[in-house]
């Protein structure tokens, strides 16, 4: 169930993400981006461009020669640990649910191995009880065991399969991310932030 609800999931944000690129890369300016935002669905990119332009906020790029240089660098500097930290963060979310699956794909058969060797102790203890060796005595332990091996199993390789499938549908999420950032870094270090500016409108 959760193999299933997580890729269901993880398709989604897949689309939003790059529908939210493709706003991004038709939008006329950063501000009416900014604007629209509330409007858009969830997805990782709207999250990092929104702490993003923030960030542009915060940060003002003096005039002047030299100073105006070194100004643009640590600005650029501080917007790209900006958009990595939000990244990080936003992958941090992408990957809930991956350790249940991480731990039921490698506890679950250790689960059913111990049902298996509880039923074969049952079995022992209906030879033992009965002094008979006969299939009718053996058979209702040895069944208790191989459906707690089956169980076990069952558990285990959907978990494994889901968690690797997730692995590769985030890491496919986290590529339309990271050309995100680098379009979004692009674009603002191809522009000076002028005192008392916002960013301006973006350039295509």
């Amino acid at each position: 169930a959760i193999f299933v609800m997580r890729w269901l999931h993880l398709r989604r944000i897949e689309l939003k993400a790059e529908a939210f690129t493709r706003h991004f890369l038709e939008s006329r300016s950063l501000q009416q981006l900014e604007r629209d935002l509330d409007m858009l669905p969830y997805s990782p990119s709207r999250e990092i461009f929104r702490a993003g332009y923030a960030e542009l906020g915060r940060n003002k790029i003096l005039d002047g020669g030299a100073d105006r240089g070194l100004a643009l660098a640590t600005f650029t500097a501080n917007l790209q640990r900006n958009l990595q930290q939000n990244k990080l963060q936003q992958r941090r979310i992408l990957e809930r649910f991956q350790s249940f699956l991480a731990i039921s794909a490698s506890a679950c058969p250790f689960i059913g191995l111990f049902g298996t060797v509880w039923g074969i102790m049952n079995a022992f203890e209906g030879i033992a009880r009965s002094g008979s060796t006969s299939l009718a005595t053996v058979a209702p332990g040895i069944s208790e065991a191989l459906t707690a091996t089956a169980f076990g199993l069952a558990a285990a390789i959907p978990a494994v399969v889901g968690y690797n499938i997730a692995n590769n549908k985030i890491r496919a999420i986290m590529v339309h991310v990271d050309a995100f950032v680098s379009h979004f870094i692009n674009l603002v270090a191809r522009h000076f932030v002028t005192r008392g500016q916002r960013p301006p409108a973006q350039d295509n």
